[in-house]
């Protein structure tokens, strides 16, 4: 499978393939072999070059946050291919944006009938006191906002619907 992973501000290209029941993942022309196990839920294993980490994957769209430890980073999909699959999703119907983690809703960035960009701040949650800004997955007009500020929400709870 060969993709584009946005981490920061910059696209790295990357191509995975499983063999002998591990990964090898070619990153900007570099090839890794990775041994991956999901172990529960958003939790998953990896062992790299002979050390292995536990990490938790949460994912909103084409947006996953990766934690390790008290390290968190947010990896985009940023190939074409997605670009046209969330199309195909905008035309289907309301995308309901949920929260990638339990916390609490600090502030609602917009209303009902706003029109929004893909990327912009929808909600902002507050999880392991750190603030995290909910973005929308693509752009679309606000079908509903279900949360309000001071109220706490699980994973997986819907805290904007996007027409």
């Amino acid at each position: 499978m060969k993709f584009a992973l946005k981490l920061g501000e910059k696209v790295h290209d990357a191509i995975v393939t499983r063999v002998d029941g591990r990964y090898a993942v070619v990153l900007d022309g570099t090839e890794h072999l990775v041994d991956a196990r999901k172990l529960e839920a958003d939790f998953y294993s990896f062992l790299y070059e002979g050390k292995s980490y536990e990490v938790a994957v949460e994912s909103s769209g084409a947006r996953y946050v990766v934690r390790h430890g008290a390290s968190e980073q947010v990896v985009e999909l940023a190939d074409d291919a997605r670009s046209g699959r969330d199309e195909i999703h905008r035309r289907a119907g309301p995308t309901d944006v949920a929260s990638i983690m339990p916390g609490k809703v600090v502030r609602v960035l917009v209303g009902e009938g706003d029109e929004v960009r893909k990327g912009q701040g929808l909600v902002v949650v507050e999880a392991m006191k750190m603030e995290n800004e909910i973005e929308a997955p693509r752009a679309g007009r606000v079908r509903a906002v279900p949360v309000t500020p001071g109220i706490t929400v699980e994973s997986g709870a819907t805290l904007v619907v996007l027409d």
